[in-house]
């Protein structure tokens, strides 16, 4: 192949294929998703294919970007199985990106184009150069963002990244609109003077100055996001602290009650002796059994209806399950809490009492017979899984979106480095929790 057709297949390689392989792989690493060769060369193929539908209807700048994003968001959605607003909004984020880097080095090829043809051996190279300069400004740019802002929008609000995406969305469509309407596509150079005529009369300081100002607009949404995700999550600890503090109050109030009936057995234990004693005295053995019996019955409603090695779980445990039964919900539960449990006692706390609460509203809605609670703990090794299943509207299709509830249990898994999975089906909603129950094994999945 002759050295000229290299120059040409170079940009045409780099513009439609790496570009396209480094968008695809970082758009990978924003959504937390592995990437995979198959799926960045079918994203490539569709990448392509729509470059072509844009040249052959000519697709106005905005309406192209549009698309773009879409695709991208698309194959976000199908290929890495993300919900579609984070695949979108990570879409946006990262077009808008690449708008930037195109305005940046679209306004620093039209400035070197005088250089490039005053020298004619620059000439030919030049595409590839600049294709180059633009990979390599998108890697650091991408690779700045991720690293910056990666924490909060891995662990931010889905809803909030949304509509913080409308600016970054406008932001990339002002660079569109530069890069089509105000240069164009075609440079028109006037090979008398080697300059190159603008497709409007524009201040290239200006245009430069939009361009900076673009991506400060673009940092400047990035840190309110990330502001916006600390004060959420932040409000996220309150809620927690606070709810903590009341279940801690029920365990006292609990505790202070079973203290007073264990203070009273004690003081007339005594005198339970001293009955047994003159019974067996007489030899009335089987009145003797009898009041002992009783006495087993009195001694066995002092300790806690629920018993699962962790005291302050018990008696919130006695309390839910209490107030379950009180709505006519049949309960059946099968767990233990290991003694070496890493998970504190109010994390417990606070998994169990929203996970009940959310069990019993959702059983409230069905008819008496029909309502049950199943809550069974499990020790596996270094795991355990915790998994509350109740009876629910057999019509529901989907999961419900999180509430409070939900919101304070993801945030104690999160903290413990567990994971959460929440379904429904046939009429059975199960909330199914894994934890890595020791603190050897956490040091390892965390390093």
């Amino acid at each position: 192949m002759e050295l000229s057709n290299w120059y040409t297949a170079v940009p045409c390689i780099l513009g439609n294929g790496i570009l396209p392989v480094i968008t695809f792989f970082f758009f990978c690493r924003y959504c937390s998703a592995a990437f995979s060769w198959a799926q960045c060369g079918g994203y490539v193929m569709l990448s392509a294919g729509f470059k072509a539908v844009q040249i052959w209807f000519k697709l106005p700048g905005s309406l192209g970007l549009l698309g773009e994003i879409g695709l991208l968001g698309l194959c976000g959605a199908v290929f890495l199985k993300r919900k579609g607003q984070e695949a979108l909004s990570m879409a946006v984020l990262l077009m808008c990106m690449l708008s930037v880097t195109n305005g940046m080095v679209g306004w620093l090829d039209r400035q070197m184009t005088p250089l490039i043809l005053a020298h004619e051996p620059f000439i030919p190279p030049s595409d590839g150069v600049r294709e180059v300069i633009k990979a390599v400004f998108l890697i650091g740019l991408y690779m700045l963002v991720l690293k910056r802002f990666g924490r909060s929008m891995g662990s931010g609000d889905r809803h909030t990244l949304m509509q913080l995406s409308v600016p970054v969305l406008f932001i990339a469509l002002v660079e569109r609109i530069i890069k089509t309407a105000v240069y164009g596509d075609v440079l028109v150079v006037d090979y008398e003077t080697l300059r190159v005529l603008p497709a409007a009369d524009v201040n290239h300081v200006e245009i430069l100055f939009l361009q900076l100002w673009a991506c400060v607009c673009l940092f400047m949404v990035l840190f309110s996001y990330e502001r916006i995700t600390d004060i959420l999550y932040e409000h996220q600890n309150d809620i927690l602290l606070r709810q903590r503090f009341a279940e801690q109050e029920v365990y006292v109030q609990e505790a202070q009650l079973r203290y007073k009936q264990t203070s009273s057995f004690r003081h007339d234990i005594k005198n339970h002796l001293t009955v047994v004693a003159e019974l067996l005295r007489a030899g009335r053995t089987e009145e003797a059994c009898g009041y002992l019996d009783k006495l087993e019955q009195v001694s066995s409603s002092l300790s806690f209806p629920v018993q699962t090695g962790n005291a302050v779980v018990d008696a919130l445990l006695g309390s839910k399950l209490s107030a379950a039964k009180e709505r006519k919900i049949q309960v059946e539960w099968d767990m233990k809490i290991p003694e070496d449990s890493r998970v504190s006692h109010m994390d417990w706390c606070v998994v169990l009492a929203n996970g009940l609460d959310n069990a019993m509203k959702g059983c409230e809605c069905l008819q008496e017979e029909q309502r049950f609670i199943r809550l069974t703990g499990k020790r596996k090794g270094n795991f355990y899984l915790l998994m509350i299943e109740n009876s629910c509207d057999r019509n529901m299709g989907k999961v419900p979106e999180d509430g409070t509830g939900l919101a304070n249990i993801r945030a104690v898994v999160k903290k413990n480095h567990g994971t959460m999975e929440n379904t429904v089906s046939q009429g059975v909603y199960r909330l199914k929790l894994l934890f890595v129950d020791m603190d050897g094994a956490a040091s390892r999945f965390t390093s």
